[in-house]
């Protein structure tokens, strides 16, 4: 019997070793990033403070300005292709793009004042498309981390998503109750217990209280719940851990097969 955990992987990255994608609104419209999460380890990298972007119009775009089936190949192979041709001096970090609008726009970070002359020279490869380029100083990586980087909820959602997709190849059926184990940690016995109150007025049970050090007092607990619907009860979680001044520290479950 298999058992899978979400909620602390992100911690254990490397850099520009894991990549993840998340729905969310720009500009009030629908858009999809897919951003190397890796890299916040070590972000800002202050031999790379200046932002470069290219601006991709796609030429077949959905009616909600996401990217189509149509074009998927033909913009994963210009991706690919700017990418190598961005990154082959080691002058230049290509850490996510953004699809909406009917736009798909590429981020970097570089010391290379010639990174919008590579970039123009690498979208001579397609000629069908329409783009344009941008360069800033930004030392602080405020795109990377104001714009392109998930909130913690999102990330939370991704840990779900992946926990989810890991279940689904191993023949699980995901709308199936079963038990689901969860686990948070806090500063203060204080806190712990006020999180405890809540949890179980929520028809949670603990299952063990432990503490690792006088600065960390764990708390785990399950309660019976579909993983279909993991999102709407981790995010509960998460945002009443933070009202206790804990953090919610993921979910695990044995496999419905």
């Amino acid at each position: 019997m298999q058992s899978y955990r979400a909620g602390e992987q992100h911690r254990d990255m490397l850099m520009s070793d894991h990549w993840n994608f998340y729905p969310l609104l720009v500009d009030g419209e629908p858009a999809s990033i897919f951003v190397d999460l890796g890299i916040a380890r070590v972000a800002p990298v202050a031999k790379f403070p200046n932002m470069a972007y290219l601006r991709v119009r796609m030429n077949h775009p959905r009616e909600d300005g996401l990217s189509s089936q149509q074009e998927f190949d033909t913009l994963v192979a210009l991706e690919k292709d700017v990418a190598k041709t961005i990154g082959s001096n080691g002058r230049a970090l290509y850490v996510g793009r953004n699809t909406s609008s009917g736009n798909r726009d590429f981020y970097f970070y570089t010391n290379d004042p010639s990174i919008e002359a590579k970039l123009i020279e690498a979208m001579e490869n397609w000629p069908s498309f329409q783009f344009q380029t941008g360069t800033r100083l930004d030392r602080e990586w405020s795109t990377y981390w104001g714009f392109l980087h998930p909130s913690p909820e999102d990330l939370q959602r991704i840990g779900n998503r992946d926990v989810i997709d890991r279940l689904l190849e191993n023949g699980d059926h995901i709308d199936r109750p079963r038990k689901i184990d969860h686990f948070a940690v806090f500063k203060t016995p204080t806190d712990r217990d006020q999180f405890a109150r809540y949890i179980l007025a929520q028809g949670y049970s603990v299952s063990q209280e432990r503490d690792a050090s006088e600065f960390e007092y764990g708390i785990e607990f399950d309660r019976t719940d579909r993983p279909d619907q993991i999102d709407e009860i981790t995010i509960d979680l998460y945002r009443n851990a933070k009202v206790s001044n804990g953090d919610y520290d993921g979910w695990g479950c044995v496999v419905e097969d």
